[in-house]
């Protein structure tokens, strides 16, 4: 049974309800005025500071949320991450010794493998040897991942920027290392920053463009960039109040750092405040080398919110700029597409493709299939027949090709031919199942084919295609209850003009119309 707060039993009912009201529509900045209002009449209640603090924590209310982390902590229910904002907040201010205490309570929680590092750091700010200290605590598994940029910031506080810039390199050899290139790069000298940064793509481009002198790496620069970078790992909806935490926690270390706002936009949206969500990440300025980064985060919530053409105009506007990528038609491209735009979908395809994406098979497909449902047979074809010849030992291709080639009624031997061959290469893959029992039942196999559609319906029972498809072949099999059986599974998630199709099935049977 959930608790009722003091406040739901005083005359300060009204603006806690009004509170709770904001809070599940997404309106975070009413709700975090209405908890503030309600915790300063029951000071006490850590139900309403929980809440008071998490809204706090999206709107950028400090202050509230310290007041709340207080209250929570004094009952001893204050959730871990509490501590680690409380950290933040000392550390930003000064005081080493607040900062020390919020460290401790990490003992025992789920991140209390940054305590080595969040430890190195401030007996780094004490006059210590911050990376000696690191090594000294033996980090942990989890902890392993941040250590080496961690440790490397650390040398350039002492002085050693060469030795941590060397020390550093094979952690930064893989993909997926752009930001820890940019952490270290913005606290070197110029020739040690341009080596991290220079080639690089978009955002290590702007970063160096925009360099002007290195920053002063200390413990609150090392610190707001581990929060970050883990904030960064964990950015998922599933994880999105942990990742408004990690951000907000970051940004009061440094209220300049970009890439935490627009990380704190996207679990912004993932707690379901997506206009809180644009507004921050419209913050991010113009000129910065993460506004691209910025946009394409917006175009996302936007798509997600179901605002279409609000997220074509921004994806537009990035696929047609002068540093356009392939990846930026491609996902203007996409969007054009989800919304039935076909022929305008199939000339931005042919950007990506021209821009530098003729070696990508999935251009080639997703092309293929834009001119396909554009009524453009003939073209379509000849990206799905590209999109085989760069990948003819990967199923997808050749499941569409085959799949396509059906559909028109083209060559059914060698659809055949391609299905088979995609599904000795993918034999778990139900989308392929379905596509080679589909085609033996076309080329009147049915008996062969049944077994594959039946194979993809227990891979999945709700699938609309692979059901109707084995509700034909039970019926031209004679099994006309299973037929039955199968068409009302495949119509309780189609889409309605198929709806209509299978629900004539079910009153008819199959017959030359259906």
């Amino acid at each position: 049974m959930q608790a009722i707060p003091a406040a739901a039993q005083t005359s300060d009912l009204t603006e806690y309800v009004r509170a709770r009201a904001a809070d599940a529509a997404g309106i975070a900045t009413v709700a975090a005025q209405g908890y503030g209002r309600a915790l300063a009449a029951t000071p006490d209640d850590p139900v309403i500071a929980l809440r008071a603090y998490r809204q706090a924590l999206m709107v950028g209310d400090v202050a509230l949320a310290v007041r709340a982390v207080a209250v929570m902590e004094k009952a001893g229910v204050a959730p871990p991450d509490a501590a680690l904002f409380e950290m933040a907040v000392a550390l930003s201010a000064g005081d080493q010794p607040r900062a020390a205490d919020a460290v401790k309570r990490l003992k025992g929680t789920p991140v209390d493998f940054l305590m080595p590092i969040l430890t190195a750091w401030l007996a780094q700010a004490r006059g210590l040897d911050g990376p000696a200290v690191l090594d000294s605590l033996h980090p942990g598994a989890l902890a392993r991942r941040y250590v080496p940029v961690q440790r490397a910031l650390m040398l350039v506080a002492r002085g050693k920027g060469e030795a941590a810039a060397v020390a550093v390199l094979p952690s930064l050899a893989g993909p997926g290392t752009d930001d820890a290139r940019i952490d270290l790069a913005r606290v070197l000298e110029r020739d040690q920053a341009r080596a991290l940064l220079d080639p690089g793509g978009s955002d290590l481009r702007g970063v160096e463009k925009q360099w002007r002198g290195p920053r002063t790496a200390d413990a609150v620069y090392g610190v707001s960039r581990l929060l970050l970078a883990l904030a960064s790992d964990l950015s998922t909806d599933r994880m999105a109040t942990l990742t408004i935490a990690l951000t907000r926690s970051a940004l009061v270390l440094d209220p300049q750092e970009e890439r935490a706002r627009i990380l704190l936009g996207e679990g912004l949206s993932g707690a379901g405040a997506q206009d809180l969500a644009l507004a921050t990440l419209g913050q991010v300025r113009n000129d910065s080398p993460f506004f691209r980064r910025a946009a394409v985060a917006r175009v996302q919530i936007l798509r997600d919110a179901n605002r279409a053409e609000a997220a074509l105009a921004e994806a537009r506007m990035l696929a047609e700029g002068r540093s356009a990528t392939v990846l930026d038609a491609e996902r203007y491209a996409e969007l054009l597409s989800a919304t039935g735009r076909h022929d305008a979908a199939a000339r931005v395809y042919a950007t990506a493709i021209r821009r530098g994406g003729e070696s990508s098979a999935e251009l080639h497909l997703d092309h293929g299939a834009a001119l396909d449902r554009a009524g453009r047979w003939e073209q379509a074809l000849a990206q799905y027949r590209r999109a085989a010849e760069l990948e003819p030992n990967r199923a997808e291709p050749l499941r569409a090709l085959g799949t396509a080639l059906l559909a028109h009624g083209s060559d059914s031997a060698e659809a055949l031919r391609l299905l088979e061959r995609a599904r000795k290469l993918a034999p778990e893959d139900a989308e392929i199942a379905d596509a080679l029992g589909w085609a033996y039942v076309q080329h009147g196999d049915v008996a062969r084919g049944v077994p594959l559609l039946e194979a993809a319906t227990l891979a999945d029972p709700a699938g609309t295609i692979a059901n109707e498809h084995l509700g034909d072949a039970y019926w031209r099999l004679g099994r006309q209850f299973e037929a039955r059986y199968a068409w009302r599974a495949a119509v309780i998630h189609a889409a309605p003009a198929d709806a209509e199709r299978i629900d004539r099935k079910l009153d008819q049977g199959l017959t030359g119309a259906s």
